[in-house]
């Protein structure tokens, strides 16, 4: 029986940001899905059209909590994301790529990741020659 790797989910959340409330969860990419995602983004970054990394992450999408105007959940398909501004959208792609790159938080101010270095204990000032004796 061989290995089956299962399909990670991301649950990306936008605390602190613009889009303070916003809650998306996407599936994870394959390495060459991966590779056209960036393609695509770098594409749209240069000004280029933006369809196919718009369809990218509409492939991937699993549930989000936009409403529209009145109220009415937006569906998270390619439908729905057009309905949206592009730099929401961005904003949920650049997400996703921080995300399956794995950059974790950084540590919480309290947090003791490990012992001093010592190197940091080592007095530098130039120590006085010794009397000849």
């Amino acid at each position: 029986m061989g290995y089956k790797p299962r399909t990670k989910i991301y649950n990306l959340d936008f605390a602190g940001t613009d889009h303070e409330g916003l809650q998306v969860s996407i599936r994870g990419l394959n390495t060459g899905q991966y590779m056209d995602l960036f393609e695509a983004k770098s594409e749209a970054e240069a000004g280029g059209e933006t369809t196919r990394l718009l369809q990218i992450m509409a492939s991937r999408l699993v549930a989000w909590n936009i409403e529209d105007d009145t109220d009415l959940p937006v569906p998270a398909t390619l439908d729905g994301i057009k309905t949206l501004d592009l730099d929401l959208n961005l904003a949920i792609v650049n997400a996703w790529t921080t995300a399956m790159a794995g950059v974790s938080a950084p540590l919480e101010p309290s947090s003791s990741a490990g012992e001093p270095s010592l190197e940091a204990s080592i007095p530098m000032e130039i120590l006085s020659a010794s009397p000849a004796g």
